[in-house]
């Protein structure tokens, strides 16, 4: 019988480490695949801000207008940086479109894209 019984104990006691190491390996791989997905988005993150920085243009560009008396207008659609419907920068290759809607506030959408990534901002005033 007692050696029956260290049979069992040694066959719980390895049961019990393998599962303690699925525990380990899970956890593991759970946060290496959380580094990965924040490594990837800190690589986007001076794209992300060229596209705002674009977007941030366009809200400038229409207070100026209607600060000048002009009126904001529509000055595009939302960008695709490729097609040409949006408003380039100089060199930057930043492109941004606005969209304006009159009302009670007035509020202006102001989209802004660079190499694929992009960024809006609403201003109602």
């Amino acid at each position: 019988m007692d050696i029956q019984m260290l049979k069992i104990k040694r066959g719980s006691s390895l049961l019990l480490t393998l599962l303690i190491l699925t525990a380990i390996l899970t956890i593991g791989f759970g946060i290496s695949s959380l580094l990965l997905v924040e490594l990837k988005m800190s690589r986007n993150i001076p794209e992300s801000l060229r596209a705002y920085y674009g977007a941030e243009t366009g809200i400038e560009r229409a207070l100026y207008e209607a600060r000048r008396g002009s009126g904001a207008e529509d000055i595009g659609s939302p960008p695709s940086c490729s097609d040409g419907s949006a408003v380039c920068l100089d060199e930057s290759q930043a492109c941004y479109s606005v969209e304006f809607t009159s009302g009670d506030p007035n509020v202006i959408k102001s989209y802004g894209c660079f190499r694929g990534l992009k960024r809006a901002i609403e201003v109602a005033y």
